[in-house]
């Protein structure tokens, strides 16, 4: 683009004559321009894992032990905007025949807070092979953070170029001008739209000088600037000593393409970047054209003094890091691909492998199947292009997995024309097309519509034609919220259900009084039905005259209850019909395949479910102080019932929307490995798996963050000793004890040879550090001595030994040293009596902040919960009546027993639990307010209510009659109990 009188002006003209502040730069002058720069240093604090330094107008956050930061600016309004459209998508990165970004790499961690600044200082192995080290150097001052890096290498001389300052890529519909000084020191300005056609430039462009390009910066006014007018922010690189540092390197705004906007803060040789090297990334505000060239001058000045001042604090990178992690033991894994998915002992997740790449790094692991290897979002990939791809995970011995979403539909995805989707997507009670989770361009799909099931499918058989073993369904049940649903094709499927299947209207004809009577349906309105009978009754004219529309599942609704039964009889009528049908194509071309939803489902070869509030961090680390063995065996014997067999239960770390979006990545990288290292092992003693984190979603990469080596250690123990787990079985872990602190402890039967398993496992974590333990001893209630024992741990190879003995009728049995975990082999001549190890029912409820649909669950004798995966962790007090749906446990008891509940919380408003039998109320606990938190989550009162269950068959209900809500962390049953 030329540069015209309009966007070209010195500033000697500008300070002349304000005629020209108010023709040439009125909107991007008054955003851009720094405030005067402060002598107190920026807040500090720490929240979900993250340090937050906040400045003035912008706040950074850091991931301790992650290279890099996310950037933010505040708003006119006070509110903070992420600079970078995603948090990925602000990128320091070398790029010398190939890509090496810093996000997500494992990074040395220092931190300094002085009086009028605070430092951050990391340093990370951009390239292993080359022994490349990134020295990162972040001062955050209150006008904004200078950035200091240097590229070091032991091995060669570096090529190819560096990104620094970032590159950040921004939302095209958020910034709307830019401005920087060219050599000859005149001001350029214009309109992000203007620089057109795309590709075009505004800046130092390394590439074509399309748009508004210059040869270098102005070396007094070094800045390249972007504007949001509307948001009144602005964003600023700033280099330092730019004549002798930078004056070769490229500063420019991209406008790509309309939809897609980027600014590199700087692009160079990486050899020129062997010395660190200082600029600014800054907020830029409330100011005027005057001023703003004094203010960048002026950030120039102060960023030399802290450059000639500043004393490095980064920490050198440990030697290992720079050893390069080789190929999972070839002795160790499997020749061929499982034939049954029962066989499987080692899982992860593997989002995406179709690359070389992801190849290489399913090497390392020792997978037997590799969760979402490729995955159905909006855009669908071509899978034929990736038929190659599950041909080379195979010879790795590992099943390739696939997977869709079932639930979310993108305006225009795949060439669906907009009736198609009108006509697929759900919608609210008013018939309005509804943004799924709040987000626009969204929606979710209706499974009551044909079409949408045969879309469904279509992206699942062209998978299993590329080659997937495997099927991850996400959201099976379409994730609808409460006011989605109320499509017509499901209306039509609702009257289907009042007529033939709902237990409350079977039996009643289309123009029953009953209708009136007990459901307030009006068959002689028109609106309401039509032909005068419920064949064409319209649940939206229903709602709409019963002034239902914003809270249709509201207890003054006698449909809502009715409506929940129907949406499940739906949701598994829809969700069977997809399961069958992939089987059956599978079938026709001579495969299995095998399939799981996201979540505890039917109809499902393996359960695999998402580890979402089952995991917590204190004061920026994992917190360990709670066995968490009860939750996950619960979930195991959840799963297997509602499977109806003996499946794998996987759990994983989900994703999903929040900040951040993936919270595992929250979390250090060494947390990260203790957490796979103790909770993985409580896990796998539950009798569950874990899915390792290999490859995900918003930078999960566990090569890049450094915990690939703890997979590949934890992996190799299951491989190696997998008939522990295959062969073994579940016996108990309430009755095992120890005075050892901090332990979480089970026990299994395993037949061939006689033998008694121990799971030890170490939960003994401060400050991110896992404290090893010595002679630490558990009484097993077991009356006999073992012939042998042995002791067996993925913290070290090969077998060592224990001592045991026994005590009054216990087994003592003492480990030398424990470190996360270990398996205590005790062998014996016959099998010995385990029956004193029993643990009694018990299942834990999944905390949602939604009205239950169901409120009936039936125990059976072994201990399964029927729907139990339906129970809320929530107990709704008076407050929120809409939530309200209390459950009622129905039993067949043989003899008396105990129904015990553990409360976790109550609301401020406080609870008071009532307990019934068949109607009748037997007990009362009041629940005051006792930490004022209103946590759902706190440990305010971690208590266990007990309450009588007599014999006979029985209908057992807690009810919350109090205040505001409680919390429940499970419900057990001691007894004996008869099948119904």
């Amino acid at each position: 683009m030329k540069t015209s009188p309009t966007n070209r002006v010195s500033l000697v003209q500008i300070s002349h004559t304000c005629r020209w502040i108010v023709t040439l730069l009125p909107a991007f002058l008054i955003c851009l321009a720094l405030p005067s720069a402060a002598h107190a240093a920026p807040a500090v604090s720490r929240e979900a894992g993250r340090v937050v330094v906040t400045g003035a107008d912008y706040r950074v956050a850091f991931t301790p032990e992650m290279a890099g930061f996310t950037f933010q600016l505040k708003t006119a309004d006070g509110e903070w905007y992420n600079v970078a459209e995603k948090e990925s998508d602000s990128t320091l990165a070398l790029f010398d025949g190939g890509e090496h970004p810093i996000r997500g790499q494992r990074a040395t961690w220092a931190i300094e807070e002085k009086a009028d600044y605070v430092a951050v200082g990391q340093q990370a192995v951009l390239r292993p092979d080359t022994k490349t080290i990134l020295d990162l150097h972040l001062v955050c001052l209150d006008e904004g953070m200078l950035i200091g890096t240097r590229l070091s290498s032991s091995e060669s001389a570096m090529s190819g170029h560096f990104w620094c300052p970032p590159r950040i890529r921004l939302a095209p519909d958020d910034w709307d001008r830019y401005l920087f000084w060219g050599p000859d020191g005149d001001m350029r300005s214009g309109r992000l739209v203007d620089l057109d056609p795309c590709p075009a430039y505004a800046g130092v462009s390394p590439w074509e000088q399309k748009g508004d390009t210059v040869a270098k910066l102005c070396a007094d006014r070094p800045a390249i600037a972007v504007s949001c007018q509307w948001r009144n922010m602005g964003l600023a690189v700033v280099f330092v000593d730019y004549a002798r540092r930078w004056s070769e390197t490229c500063a420019f705004i991209q406008r790509h393409t309309p939809s897609s906007l980027y600014l590199y803060g700087g692009y160079s040789k990486a050899a020129s970047a062997n010395d660190v090297r200082w600029a600014w990334l800054a907020p830029l505000s409330n100011g005027d054209a005057s001023s703003l060239a004094r203010r960048v001058e002026g950030l120039v000045s102060s960023g030399e003094q802290v450059a000639r001042s500043f004393q490095a604090i980064s920490q050198p990178v440990p030697r290992v890091w720079l050893e390069k992690l080789q190929d999972f033991p070839a002795d160790l894994r499997r020749t061929e691909p499982i034939r049954h998915i029962e066989d499987a002992v080692v899982f992860t997740i593997n989002e995406y492998t179709a690359s070389s790449y992801a190849v290489n790094v399913a090497k390392k692991i020792g997978s037997d199947c590799l969760i979402r290897g490729w995955f159905k979002w909006a855009e669908a990939p071509r899978t034929d292009r990736w038929t190659g791809f599950p041909p080379q995970v195979h010879e790795l011995g590992a099943l390739f997995g696939g997977g869709i979403t079932c639930s979310a539909l993108y305006d225009q995805e795949n060439g669906l024309s907009r009736d198609q989707l009108l006509d697929m997507a759900t919608r609210g009670p008013a018939g309005q097309l509804i943004d799924a989770w709040d987000e626009p361009g969204i929606r979710h799909g209706s499974l009551s519509s044909q079409a949408y099931l045969e879309y469904l499918f279509r992206w699942c058989r062209e998978q299993i034609d590329g080659g997937a073993d495997y099927l991850f369904m996400d959201e099976h049940t379409a994730a609808l919220s409460g006011m989605e649903g109320y499509d017509d094709h499901s209306l039509r499927d609702f009257r289907e259900y009042l007529l033939s299947h709902c237990p409350l209207t079977q039996g009643w004809s289309s123009d029953d009084r009953k209708w009136h009577d007990k459901l307030g349906i009006d068959l002689a309105d028109e609106e309401v039905c039509p032909d005068s009978t419920i064949g064409s009754f319209d649940y939206r004219a229903f709602m709409r005259k019963k002034g239902l529309f914003e809270t249709p599942m509201s207890a003054g609704n006698p449909l809502a209850e009715s409506w929940a039964q129907f949406r499940t009889w739906r949701d598994d009528r829809a969700w069977r019909w997809l399961t069958d049908r992939i089987r059956a194509y599978a079938g026709e071309k001579g495969r299995t395949v095998y399939i799981s939803a996201n979540g505890i489902a039917k109809y499902v070869d393996l359960q695999v479910l998402g580890v979402w509030g089952d995991w917590a961090m204190h004061d920026g680390h994992i917190d360990l102080s709670e066995s968490q063995l009860s939750t996950w065996r619960s979930t195991v014997k959840q799963g297997r019932g509602t499977a109806g067999r003996r499946v794998p239960v996987v759990l994983f770390h989900d994703w999903g929307f929040g900040d951040p979006p993936f919270p595992f990545l929250a979390a250090p990288p060494s947390d990260r490995e203790i957490w796979m290292r103790v909770r993985g092992a409580e896990i796998y003693a539950a009798g569950a798996f874990f899915a390792f984190p290999v490859l995900g979603p918003f930078g999960c990469d566990a090569q890049r963050d450094g915990t690939l080596h703890v997979i590949q250690q934890q992996a190799a123990f299951y491989q190696r000793h997998r008939d522990l787990y295959l062969r073994g079985r579940y016996a108990g872990s309430d009755a095992l004890a120890s005075d050892a602190p901090n332990l979480t402890l089970a026990a299994w039967q395993l037949d061939e040879p006689s033998s008694l398993l121990l799971h030890v496992i170490n939960r003994n974590a401060d400050g991110g550090e896992l404290r090893r333990m010595q002679d630490v001893t558990i009484r097993v209630p077991i009356g006999e001595l073992p012939e042998k024992v042995s002791v067996v741990s993925p913290d070290w190879d090969g077998t060592r030994s224990a001592s045991c003995g026994l005590v009054g009728d216990h087994l003592e049995v003492t480990l030398p040293d424990l470190d996360a975990y270990s398996v205590v082999i005790l062998e014996f001549a016959k099998a010995p009596d385990v029956s004193r190890l029993r643990d009694p029912m018990r299942i834990v409820p999944v905390m949602r902040w939604s009205r239950p649909a169901r409120s009936a669950f039936q125990v059976q004798a072994d201990g399964i919960v029927e729907h139990g995966a339906e129970l809320n962790g929530y107990l709704q007090g008076m407050l929120h009546t809409h939530l309200r749906n209390p459950p009622t446990f129905l039993v067949d008891a043989t003899a008396k027993g105990e129904l015990r509940v553990k409360v976790r919380a109550v609301a401020t408003l406080g609870a008071k639990l009532q307990y019934s039998v068949d109607g009748k109320v037997e007990q009362t606990v009041d629940l005051p307010d006792l930490d004022h938190k209103n946590d759902g989550g706190a440990r305010e009162y971690d208590k266990v209510f007990s309450f009588r269950i007599p014999p006979g068959r029985r209908r057992l209900t807690l009810e919350n009659v109090g205040g505001d809500w409680m919390t429940v962390s499970w419900f057990e049953w001691e007894g004996e109990f008869a099948s119904p």
